[in-house]
This record gives C-alpha cells, structure tokens and sequence, in this order.
C-alpha cells in the first residue's frame, strides 16, 4: 500500500473517453494529453521522484542489445556469490529469484536475443524525434545533449559478448566507430590510462538533468489541460470485465478507461486482479560528486564493469550495477560504496569521498522488453510499465502505442513483442521472419 506508485488517465472532452492514468510517467502520459485523451495521473509523489529523478539520464535510440544475451549461464554463479559484481541477487531474495533467472536464461538464447533487440529497436526508433517536438527546440537544445555514448574498454582484445553485440549491431544496422587509446584519451582527457580502446555509438543522447526534464514534460502535460492527483492508489475496483474506479487513500475515482504506469509496483496492483507477470524490482544505485574535478564531454560507459558516467547539472554522476530483490526490500548501500570504487579508477583527478548516494528501482521482464498492452480479461484496463533501464527511450513511442489501444487503431505486428501475454506457458516466440530491423518494416 504505501509504496505502491500508480497513476491514472482521465480522458477528453467526450466523456465516453475518460480515462484514468496510474504512475508518474510523464513522457507517456503527456503524449495522450496530446492527442486528445483528457488524462489525470494519479501518484504518491510528485513529479520527477524515484527512477524519474535518479536514472542516469541516457536517451539512446540506438541502444537495443538487451541484457538477455548468450553465456548468461556461465555469469549466474557469481551473483549469488560476489556482493560486490555488476549483478547480485539480494540473498533473502534468493529462492524466490529462481523462476524469474530462469526465464531469464531462456530468453538468452541468440534467437531469442535478436528478435528482443529487435523490438527494443522499434520501441526507441525516433524517440528524439517525439522529445524535439514535444519540447519544441529552445527546452530540447536546454536539456537534450546530441552528443553520442562513448564506451570504454580496459582490455586490448573483444570479449566474446563485445563481440555478440557487434553482430546485435550489424543485424540493425546500428553505426559505430572504434577508437585506438589514443583517441580516447583526445576526446575524454578526464579518464584514467586505464582504457586501452573505445567505441562511439552515435544517435543516441542523454539528459544532464533527468528531474528537470521530467518537471518541463509535466508542465506541459498541465498546459495542455492534463491534471494531477497526489493520491496512493491501494487497488483497482473491477465489477463485470471492466475497472469501475481507482481506491485510493483519500477516495475512490471512477474512471471509464485506466493506463497503469506505476514502474515496480505494477505487479502488486495486477495481482489483486488475479494477474501475474515476472516483473521485479531491478534496483540501481548512483553516487554524485558536486563540484568534481571531472568534465565529461560524452555519456561514457564503463563497458568493463558495467556502469556509466555522466556530467549532470549538479555534478558528476556515477551509476549502475543491478541488484535483483523485492521492490519493498531496504537498500543495500554496499553497492554504492562498489560503485565509488570503481569510479576512483576511472579517472586521472581524485574524486574524494564526498559524495551522495541514491538507489531506485528499475521495473524488468526477464526478456529486458516492457508490457504496452490491453489486460487480457478488464476491457478499460491498459498496461505500459517494464522498461527497465531504457525508460526514457522507451516512453514517448509506449504512449503513441496505448494511445492507439485505446483509440483501437490497427497495431503493427511488431508490437505483439510487448505482449502481458507472452509470459503465458506455450506461448508462441516472436519470429524472426527475416533480417531487418523494424525501422524498416
């Protein structure tokens, strides 16, 4: 109950259309506002708190490789082992992580990887291109940087999965440029010598301010005639095939149509109705250095050790690392202190102790795709939650996609990957007909 974050969408000037939207998603929610759905979003906070405040900012349309690759099994050991490695699994988690792993390990397997990276390429194709013109130029230009990612390895020679992420590339037709030591050293004089080669992956983005983002999409949700209720929703009334009203802490809503975007805390909510999906709380730490020596000029990846560094407004940002728990379960602030090591060696400039800590968590499938879909068995009952670590890719085109649910326009064939039903024992994998990417479908 008092965690759970959902939100409602409340919709048009037809009142055959209200709809209620539960969660703080404002890049999806603003998006059906836009296009003619009345929308009031129903949330515990305010805007830009949790993920939407403490992500590391990435906006990557070229960023389809799920994490969902082969040789997952060989990695498993160790995070049940090693507290300290890029994945963990929170140990009073354990037994209960199993089914969740293993649906895990069989979406590892290659084909299964391709046509998730496939859908991942579907769902973030254009998203600058629906922030340019949500935003307008002059707030894009004030929070977008159109920079690229540079990744950074500490090793000479390709890892076997550097080298699946390769062929990940090529099969979408996704560019990118290696760079020598010396050429990363040119473009990021901040990184220590440790790194012995890059690669820039260009079209992709990053916010410096992931809270300021959020807030300006939220004014301009409120500007178009979108609405907002600081309310904990407790559950979904559902009488016949349809959701009657929100129950909250201050009140029931009734609602003619629901989206459920409440990230983590999704899967409570649905299990009241007798709806179970695999999703779990993927929690992520970042640790902030204000007034850092450090000047990035890239979103740069550590693509050795699994976390990333980005120059924020208020600093310097470090982030990353996956721990696989409970959404309810305290943080474990070890991790933190994981991550400030490992940045120490990151850059030539000593970056102290001084820094800020935060964790948050990540809403995954184990086959690292959302669900943007009509529940199954609640007619008004739509769901889009589940992006993982790609939440502000993934958001402008999941709202354009349950905005054509409810406005039941004919969906691409491409957005059956996105399916809650997928999870269903003997359910069918997605088909990898030919070699395009969706982009050119």
């Amino acid at each position: 109950g008092a965690d759970r974050k959902p939100s409602r969408t409340n919709s048009t000037s037809n009142a055959e259309k209200s709809t209620k939207s539960i969660g703080k998603h404002y890049p999806r929610t603003g998006l059906l506002q836009r296009i003619g759905l009345q929308t009031l979003v129903v949330d515990r906070e305010g805007p830009a708190a949790g993920c939407s405040f403490g992500n590391g900012g990435a906006i990557g349309q070229n960023i389809c490789a799920p994490f969902t690759q082969p040789g997952l099994l060989r990695q498993i050991p160790a995070w049940y082992l090693d507290p300290d490695g890029p994945v963990v699994v929170n140990p009073k988690w354990m037994l209960r992580s199993l089914p969740w792993i293993l649906r895990w390990l069989a979406a590892s397997r290659k084909a299964s990887t391709y046509a998730a990276s496939k859908a991942m390429a579907f769902l973030h194709y254009g998203c600058l291109d629906i922030y340019r013109e949500s935003l307008g130029p002059a707030l894009y230009a004030g929070l977008i940087q159109d920079t690229g990612y540079l990744y950074v390895y500490e090793s000479a020679s390709k890892s076997a999965s550097e080298a699946f992420a390769e062929d990940l590339r090529a099969y979408l037709g996704i560019p990118g440029t290696y760079l020598s030591q010396g050429e990363v050293q040119e473009l990021e004089p901040s990184l220590s010598a440790d790194f012995k080669r890059g690669l820039i992956l260009p079209g992709n983005s990053y916010t410096r301010n992931p809270a300021r983002l959020v807030e300006t999409i939220f004014t301009l949700f409120q500007q178009a005639g979108g609405t907002f209720q600081r309310a904990n929703v407790r559950k979904l009334r559902v009488e016949g095939d349809a959701v009657a009203a929100v129950e909250t802490d201050i009140g029931r809503l009734s609602a003619k149509q629901v989206v459920l975007c409440a990230g983590a805390w999704s899967g409570e909510l649905l299990r009241d109705l007798g709806m179970r999906l695999p999703l779990v709380a993927e929690r992520g730490y970042h640790i902030s250095y204000e007034g850092s020596p450090v000047q990035l000029n890239y979103k740069v990846m550590n693509a050795s050790r699994g976390f990333g560094a980005t120059q924020m407004d208020g600093g310097l940002q470090v982030s990353g690392t996956v721990e696989l728990t409970d959404v309810h379960s305290k943080p474990n602030w070890r991790r933190a202190g994981s991550l400030a090591r490992n940045a120490a060696r990151m850059f030539k400039a000593k970056l102290g102790a001084d820094f800020k800590p935060w964790a948050g968590s990540r809403p995954s499938f184990p086959d690292s795709l959302p669900v943007v879909d009509r529940a199954a068995r609640v007619a008004n009952l739509y769901l889009n939650f589940g992006h993982s670590h790609w939440g502000l890719s993934g958001a402008p085109q999941s709202a354009r996609l349950i905005g054509d649910l409810i406005q039941k326009k004919q969906m691409a064939e491409a957005t059956a990957a996105f399916s809650a039903g997928r999870f269903k024992i003997g359910a069918p994998n997605p088909r990898l007909d030919d070699r395009r990417c969706f982009r050119d479908s």
